[in-house]
């Protein structure tokens, strides 16, 4: 290994062993290994950020001891590029290797984070670091942004970030949201809308289930008129690359013990969305369709926290394949655009600025598992890449 890939691998180890699991996502083991949540990595990142020449470091607290961190770099021109990459990482608990010990074993660096998606922000610091040395800037001002809560939590951080960004009157040339993505540009991503659904019932002994109402019994046609819609939906011609909507119940909870008749039962349900579609409406669609369902009074409740424009959900992202930072990308990086049925910030950035893509090493396949590596040889491909569109000189 070389000396500069070795430090380019220190810089994304260094940030890989310091822990950052998403609050919704802590337990034990994470607990373990220090304070939960994106705070100690943040400040950490707005030292980094100083260290490497940053014009200003900005800590934009989202929740308790959760902060955003912004890091500007001057460029020759006036023309703004942001890299915003999500700070959280998923649990730890089921993980059978050491978390976060940042390791390089078999030409890869371990570790939770590592992938998805400490990677892309490692090598920008690296590459930074080496340009201040060098009395290099590059072309456009940098914006490089460390956001909380991309992977529980409703997208918190990328909510927070995009109105600073309309406080702060920036206009932003090119965003590109870090995702591991095999180097493909992602151009797309499916919306989504959770809701949780209530079957109001009313108890009694089990012996006599005619005094009550049985909550669970009434949730069963709800279930199966999500799975007909689902069944609907597939049946549509698909507008664009990321084809049709989509209807998944993921969960059914009720009943308080083995003798009692449940008076309440509730399901959460997913509905992926597709570009034109509104979350506002999809919302009251899903709640029509598990009315007309129940037999027993009920009750819809987005689980989303209310996008920046109030919305229940998060609308579709999509932009067309041609655009430029799409194609510069794809090109540079020798492979084809391509779109996603994954969540990511993106969901919060549709419009935000002029073109926007999803961008990184590794596959999404390996995230999230009980090991998480990236491959030494991809952090110096990403490292030419970036090198190639920010253009230091």
């Amino acid at each position: 290994m070389t000396s500069d890939v070795a430090a380019l691998v220190d810089a994304v180890a260094e940030l890989v062993r310091i822990p950052s699991v998403n609050p919704l996502h802590s337990g034990p083991r994470a607990e373990r290994h220090g304070p939960i949540g994106e705070g100690a990595l943040a400040h950490r990142l707005a030292e980094r950020f100083t260290d490497c020449g940053a014009a200003d470091v900005v800590l934009d607290e989202v929740a308790p001891g959760r902060p955003n961190v912004y890091g500007r770099f001057r460029g020759r021109t006036e023309r703004l590029v942001v890299v915003d990459v999500h700070t959280d990482t998923v649990t730890v608990e089921h993980m059978t290797d050491p978390p976060f010990d940042g390791r390089v074993e078999d030409g890869h660096l371990y570790g939770r984070g590592a992938l998805d998606s400490k990677a892309t922000l490692g090598v920008l610091l690296h590459l930074l670091a080496a340009w201040s040395r060098a009395g290099l800037r590059p072309e456009p001002d940098l914006l490089l942004v460390g956001s909380v809560a991309e992977e529980a939590g409703g997208l918190l951080g990328a909510t927070r970030f995009r109105p600073w960004v309309e406080q702060q009157g920036l206009r932003i040339d090119h965003l590109v949201v870090a995702e591991p993505t095999e180097f493909r540009p992602v151009h797309g991503l499916k919306g989504l809308v959770l809701a949780e659904v209530t079957a109001h019932g009313t108890a009694a002994h089990s012996a006599r289930p005619d005094l009550g109402v049985n909550a669970i019994e009434a949730i069963a046609p709800v279930v199966a008129a999500f799975t007909a819609e689902h069944r609907r939906l597939q049946s549509l011609p698909p507008a664009t690359e990321l084809g049709t909507g989509t209807v998944s119940v993921t969960q059914i909870s009720g009943g308080t013990g083995g003798n009692v008749i449940p008076d309440r039962c509730t399901m959460a349900v997913g509905r992926r969305i597709v570009p034109g579609e509104d979350p506002a409406d999809v919302l009251d669609q899903l709640a029509a369709i598990a009315r007309a369902a129940c037999p027993v009074p009920c009750e819809i409740t987005s689980l989303i926290p209310p996008a920046p424009d109030g919305k229940p959900g998060s609308p579709a992202f999509y932009q067309r394949s041609d655009a430029g930072l799409v194609q510069f990308l794809a090109r540079t990086a020798g492979t084809t655009p391509t779109v996603a049925p994954f969540g990511a910030n993106a969901l919060r950035y549709s419009g935000l600025a002029r073109e926007t893509v999803i961008f990184g090493p590794g596959s999404i396949t390996q995230a999230h598992q009980a090991t998480e590596r990236v491959a030494v040889a991809d952090l110096a491909r990403l490292a030419d890449i970036l090198g190639a569109w920010l253009a230091p000189a």
